[in-house]
């Protein structure tokens, strides 16, 4: 089965986090969606949410191993845009 990497991108720290494996696009933005609108003292995203941005890096099978990244990271959500 493919699964989507993806990584959210510190704007301020100028760095993408660890990437992680999701089965969907959709998936992995619902996921972002609920992180930046998750209220903790230590949540960044939420405190923050102009700063940080998820992209879809590419494919991972998990059948044969193979991963397949984008020439360049594509952009999916913008944590200001899906803030509640």
């Amino acid at each position: 089965m493919k699964q989507v990497i993806v990584s959210v991108k510190d704007r301020a720290a100028g760095a993408f986090g660890r990437p992680f494996f999701v089965p969907s696009v959709g998936l992995a933005i619902r996921s972002f969606a609920d992180e930046v609108n998750r209220q903790a003292d230590d949540n960044q995203m939420n405190k923050h949410p102009d700063d940080f941005d998820l992209y879809d890096l590419g494919t991972y099978d998990d059948e044969t191993g193979i991963i397949t990244c984008h020439p360049a990271p594509v952009e999916l959500a913008q944590a200001k845009q899906v803030k509640v």
